[in-house]
């Protein structure tokens, strides 16, 4: 059966967004109009601003099909991001995929954090722990193409999208790519950086997370045992052994979390200790150098 020329007429670009945006709203979208950009970007291979360069372009039945499944899916709860394969972070684009943590954009803040303490190094060594996508380590690499760095992390689906990452980035030569947990495969002082998105959610608190995260994105990613500081602590208590004298400290952490992160950071060999706010004031990293 052929399709038909004026019922596809209907569904042109401007149409199909103005009725997803009304959709995806009524389904509780905080942000409807730009979900329904990406989807329709994504599907027609094309960017976001590239839509309003033909708006009244019709699409044909096969692309309205497949549009249709991908607004389920996020009527749904899954993440915009899971259905893309994609989000921005700092300036690039980053694959993203199930199984792995999505970048946010609060993280920046570590990213630039790190940033502003290895300027003028001449080579700096940089390790990741708990590198999910390898967002925050390849960022730091593209900004400072003098600096190498290490990708740790204990799930082979992340190491491996990392890579995939830093391909893309360009930066894959510079990196290393390592399983395992914590700091345990490596020598002692030789990092001038040490760097983590740890998991940070206390379990009193798992309940208050949105839906989309608690159903979709990986638990050992988020949960951070009792109250949220388990590999924070392990972090700190560790980190200064095999950082080089006067090497940093930067970790992200719970917006709530400032002052147990401080009484952990208490007796350590540590100097210079900064609590550095996120995009919504709210204390997110803390950043300390070894004596």
């Amino acid at each position: 059966m052929k399709e038909d020329p004026k019922r596809l007429e209907r569904w042109t670009v401007k149409k199909l967004l103005e009725w997803t945006q009304g959709y995806l709203e009524g389904k509780g979208s905080e942000a409807p109009r730009r979900e329904a950009e990406e989807l329709l970007a994504h599907l027609l291979g094309i960017g976001r601003l590239d839509l309003y360069l033909d708006l009244h372009r019709p699409l044909t039945g096969g692309e309205l099909s497949r549009f249709k499944e991908l607004v389920k899916r996020r009527a749904r709860g899954e993440p915009l991001q899971y259905i893309t394969g994609q989000q921005g972070f700092w300036k690039h684009e980053f694959h993203v995929e199930p199984g792995v943590l999505i970048p946010r954009p609060d993280s920046e803040v570590l990213v630039q954090a790190t940033l502003e303490a290895l300027r003028g190094m001449e080579s700096p060594f940089v390790l990741d722990v708990g590198t999910g996508t390898g967002c925050l380590i390849i960022s730091i690499l593209a900004d400072l193409p003098q600096a190498w760095g290490v990708a740790l992390d204990i799930s082979q689906q992340a190491l491996r999208l990392t890579r995939k990452n830093a391909r893309k980035i360009r930066v894959e030569e510079r990196l290393a790519l390592v399983r395992g947990d914590l700091l345990t495969p490596f020598k002692k002082g030789v990092f001038h950086a040490i760097i983590s998105n740890p998991p940070y959610i206390a379990p009193e608190e798992w309940g208050s997370l949105p839906t989309e995260v608690k159903e979709h994105e990986p638990y050992r990613a988020l949960q951070g045992g009792e109250g949220g500081l388990y590999y924070i602590s392990q972090l700190i208590s560790r980190a200064w052994e095999y950082l080089k004298p006067d090497g940093v400290l930067v970790l992200e952490m719970g917006w709530r979390q400032k002052d147990k992160v401080k009484i952990l950071l208490k007796g350590k060999p540590y100097k210079n200790v900064e609590f550095l706010t996120d995009l919504g004031g709210r204390y997110r990293v803390v950043r300390a150098w070894r004596r």
